[in-house]
């Protein structure tokens, strides 16, 4: 792949930016968030130092609000200005937005504690570049924190089959494969979660039979929530 790609992202999300949190308010949003969150807020459990955090395609800053909440200063980049505007109208706290490409980032080499990068980084044209701009800008003793769409989950391979939407074009990452593009940065943990079985229970059910799913061996999770320790 070249260092610098001829397009920052491999798809435009910037027409969607007004629409692009409804998704959370129906049925299907709300219970993927609560997975997702409850899978990311395991993974964050242990962090010593929350600290400054980059957060790579904060989009309309979902997540900024979830890492504010855990007790991170967020500072979101996002390609889209128009998702940019909208994460910056809701004055999250301790979270400030700025228009940026993640595959040259202008901040010095360990600006931040910590970087994180939450169904993001599949959609960036070079992920191997953004991946090396959030490690050149985070502290050699800092932690990398990952929310990727699993390549295995059927739910995916459905996303996928949309030719006009955002996941034909996307890099889907396996858990393996994960592991393995992240294990030369430091200590990888990974977890998996929103499994087929799961997305069929009621929220107060959904974590517990995501919780046996898992403890199965089940790989099929939409969801990889991951963390780096260097």
């Amino acid at each position: 792949m070249p260092d610098k790609p001829e397009q920052p992202s491999r798809f435009d999300f910037d027409p969607f930016a007004v629409t692009y949190d409804s998704w959370y308010e129906t049925a299907e949003g709300t219970l993927f968030d609560h997975l997702e969150k409850r899978a990311l807020r395991r993974i964050l459990e242990g962090v010593p130092n929350k600290g400054s955090l980059l957060e790579i395609g904060a989009g309309t800053g979902w997540w900024s609000r979830f890492f504010s909440d855990a007790g991170f200063a967020v500072t979101g980049i996002d390609i889209s200005p128009r998702m940019v505007d909208i994460a910056r109208s809701k004055k999250i706290p301790n979270a400030t937005f700025k228009l940026a490409d993640a595959h040259e980032l202008p901040y010095a080499d360990e600006s931040f504690s910590c970087a994180a990068a939450v169904t993001s980084i599949e959609f960036t044209r070079n992920p191997e570049k953004v991946l090396s701009e959030m490690i050149r800008c985070t502290s050699t003793e800092g932690t990398l924190f990952f929310g990727v769409l699993n390549a295995w989950s059927p739910f995916n391979a459905m996303r996928r089959k949309q030719p006009d939407g955002p996941f034909a074009s996307a890099r889907l990452f396996d858990p393996k494969a994960l592991h393995d593009w992240l294990s030369p940065y430091g200590e990888v943990t990974t977890t998996l979660c929103a499994f087929p079985f799961s997305l069929k229970m009621p929220i107060p059910l959904s974590g517990a039979a995501d919780d046996f799913s898992a403890f199965m061996g089940n790989r099929s999770g939409a969801f990889i929530a991951g963390k780096v320790v260097r």
